[in-house]
């Protein structure tokens, strides 16, 4: 992705009273992020293109695109979940949040700067299958919004990669051709649609491919 980046500083985070013991616990884990493994077991979503057709995929808000699946992690890969009734979904959901904050509490963006300087994303990277379900926590949203401003947008681009932008005063059309590139050259593909949290759900807002539509 072209731009400046860098690290991005504990300040430029929205703190809260355990910020500092998070940040410590994201040093002593951080190995961990080299394996994709390295969650419990259990439930985990994934943002993931709707044609797989998985049984327990769920739709996203504005959306026929993209969807939220729900797989079992274990020691020999993922198994898609079966559909089940909506207690059942519920338990599913709630696990898979707890993992998703498991993993979040390890991730530290790298800051995406324009030409000017000005930033203009933040990029996070993982190899877990789970980094996008950190979108489905509603904390994340609020974490970076003193770097972001209030009411940030993501992408999804593949399972290893996840995007925040400002919504004021950023150019998110200048990121079209590498969400898009990061989409299709994936074994894993995401999703091409740009994200809110909106309500307590996510919500489709744009699709990047409607970029290039004459």
């Amino acid at each position: 992705m072209s731009g400046i980046r860098s690290t991005l500083a504990l300040r430029n985070c929205k703190p809260g009273p355990f910020s500092g013991w998070r940040f410590l616990l994201g040093i002593l884990v951080a190995g961990s992020l080299c394996a994709p493994w390295a969650l419990r077991a259990g439930p985990v979503a994934v943002i993931q293109p709707a044609f797989y057709h998985q049984p327990s995929q769920q739709p996203i808000g504005n959306s026929t695109k993209t969807v939220i699946a729900y797989y079992d992690l274990g020691p020999e890969g993922l198994t898609p979940c079966p559909a089940t009734d909506e207690q059942g979904a519920h338990a599913r959901a709630v696990a898979a949040q707890d993992t998703a904050r498991q993993l979040a509490a390890t991730l530290r963006p790298e800051v995406v700067r324009n030409a000017k300087g000005v930033l203009s994303a933040l990029e996070f990277h993982s190899p877990n299958v789970a980094l996008s379900s950190v979108l489905l926590l509603p904390e994340t949203w609020n974490r970076y919004s003193e770097a972001l401003g209030p009411d940030c947008l993501a992408a999804v681009p593949n399972r290893e990669t996840l995007l925040l932008f400002p919504r004021l005063g950023g150019n998110l059309r200048s990121f079209s051709v590498e969400v898009l590139t990061r989409y299709r050259n994936h074994p894993y593909p995401g999703s091409t649609e740009l994200l809110e949290w909106r309500d307590g759900a996510l919500r489709s807002v744009h699709d990047f491919t409607a970029d290039f539509v004459e």
